[in-house]
């Protein structure tokens, strides 16, 4: 009985109790199908965790591969701004030029016509001043001259006359 004492008071014994203790719930709960279950989480976890991984992987290898391109692209880009900044300067300044032609092609037809109207009213003065001092001729020679006079009224009646033959 000694043994049973020594056995009972160690922890030895207490250990086995808990132990079958353990066992006998690991069993009335069914605790081998809850592991196995953590266990298939674990693995189906672990095997997303690879899986976005990988994918992780390819999308940054895609963008290493983008990235490698986006320096010449830029320097396309940019060699495509100037040239077209340049045929748009070039064009620009054709059509400036070309415009200005115009303008002065404009003022000059202008100036042109300014200088026509002007001739024309410089004429049409000169030719009233010329009436004017014809008349004034006329009429001073016919008072100082009063036979004159006759022959002018002669003069007006035969070229009436023959203004009116000719109609």
């Amino acid at each position: 009985m000694e043994i049973w004492n020594i056995i009972v008071k160690s922890n030895t014994f207490n250990f086995l109790i808990l132990l079958g203790f353990i066992i006998l719930l690991c069993k009335i709960f069914k605790a081998g199908s809850l592991i196995e279950g953590a266990c298939q989480k674990i693995k189906t976890n672990i095997e997303n965790s690879d899986n976005a991984k990988s994918d992780s992987e390819k999308k940054l290898d895609e963008a290493r591969k983008a990235v490698e391109n986006v320096a010449n692209e830029v320097k396309e880009i940019f060699d495509n701004a100037q040239k077209n900044a340049g045929l748009m300067g070039d064009k620009i300044l054709k059509e400036a030029d070309n415009q200005a032609k115009r303008i002065f092609e404009n003022a000059n037809k202008t100036l042109e016509q300014e200088g026509k109207k002007l001739v024309l009213s410089l004429t049409q003065k000169t030719a009233l001043a010329s009436l004017e001092t014809a008349k004034n001729h006329i009429q001073k020679t016919l008072e100082e001259k009063p036979q004159y006079h006759n022959d002018f009224i002669k003069q007006s009646i035969d070229e009436l006359n023959r203004l009116k033959t000719d109609e």
